[in-house]
């Protein structure tokens, strides 16, 4: 069997940051912090991936033994991980290892990104820094970020940023996941263009171009996809208990047993979906309904494709943004 994309692997839903767009924020009240063990984490088949993500709704650096899962996962396939980099020079030995390391940053404005994400922008700065100017040939280094119409004007700052810390990549991500009724509103994307989203965007492009800084920026017009990014037929995600997800949007560390999610300017409740092995994941008709969705794209006279499932159809994902 040919290898598989990407496993993302929630190995902490701890974190020391309370950011504004996070559910860890917004569901405190039932929120379940804890590290994924070291039992759970060897039973993973990395073989069967290409890549793994060491990184879920948490901070993957707070996991005691997240050295060591660096060590395990490199054996079998390429590994990287999302961090909120404050830890980034605690653990510089294990990040030297990584493929990738992206670094959640919320703006090139110091005090956009405080308020947003409660943490000094200049920290991040010297723990990237750091990275940078220790590494050899990788790990890649990507600034990773959220766009917000709150913050979306110094989208071209963050390019800036991303020169002066020596990283290679800027990644501008949608805020797809909408958690509660104060977040309605600071997402960029709809069914039509908003001109001053489309301007920043434009003007941070030419900026990481001028710069030789590597710059994607999510799609902001919705329409439905076949298969979203997350692309559930390749990848998948384990959860901190070693239970198995189709994507980090239905997998949610919290008490109940339901994912609240304001999609279109109403709240929706979704059930989660879970798998107890690799195999049952595998086997499942979740993912033979995106194989099926899928297989519209190779065919000559296209045939109607099957609808989205029930807990995807309130999704932005599913709609290319």
């Amino acid at each position: 069997m040919p290898k598989l994309g990407f496993v993302q692997v929630e190995v902490s839903t701890r974190c020391q940051l309370s950011c504004l767009m996070c559910p860890k924020s917004c569901f405190s009240d039932e929120w379940i912090a804890k590290d994924m063990n070291m039992e759970t984490f060897r039973l993973i088949p990395f073989k069967k991936f290409h890549y793994a993500h060491l990184q879920g709704w948490g901070e993957p650096l707070l996991n005691p033994n997240i050295g060591e899962m660096v060590d395990i996962a490199a054996k079998s396939c390429k590994v990287g991980l999302t961090t909120n980099g404050l830890l980034i020079d605690h653990h510089i030995d294990s990040i030297l290892k990584l493929d990738l390391l992206a670094v959640s940053v919320a703006s090139g404005d110091a005090r956009q990104h405080e308020r947003v994400r409660g943490c000094s922008l200049e920290k991040l700065a010297g723990n990237i820094k750091l990275v940078s100017e220790s590494r050899g040939k990788r790990p890649k280094i990507v600034i990773a970020t959220m766009m917000l119409k709150s913050t979306i004007e110094s989208l071209p700052k963050l390019i800036d940023f991303a020169a002066e810390c020596g990283a290679d990549e800027v990644i501008a991500n949608n805020l797809d996941y909408i958690p509660s009724k104060e977040l309605v509103g600071e997402e960029v994307f709809g069914l039509t263009a908003d001109k001053d989203v489309e301007k920043a965007v434009e003007q941070a492009g030419k900026r990481a171009e001028e710069l030789g800084i590597g710059f994607i920026a999510k799609p902001r017009l919705m329409e439905e996809a076949l298969v979203c990014a997350e692309n559930p037929v390749e990848n998948c995600v384990v959860a901190v208990d070693g239970r198995i997800a189709p994507c980090a949007y239905l997998n949610l560390p919290t008490a109940s047993e339901t994912i609240p999610r304001w999609f279109r300017g109403r709240i929706v409740e979704v059930p989660k979906v879970y798998f107890c092995s690799f195999k049952e994941w595998l086997k499942s008709s979740f993912r033979e309904t995106f194989k099926r969705r899928l297989q519209v794209l190779h065919q000559s006279l296209p045939n109607e494709h099957p609808p989205l499932p029930q807990p995807c159809r309130t999704c932005y994902k599913a709609y290319s943004v």
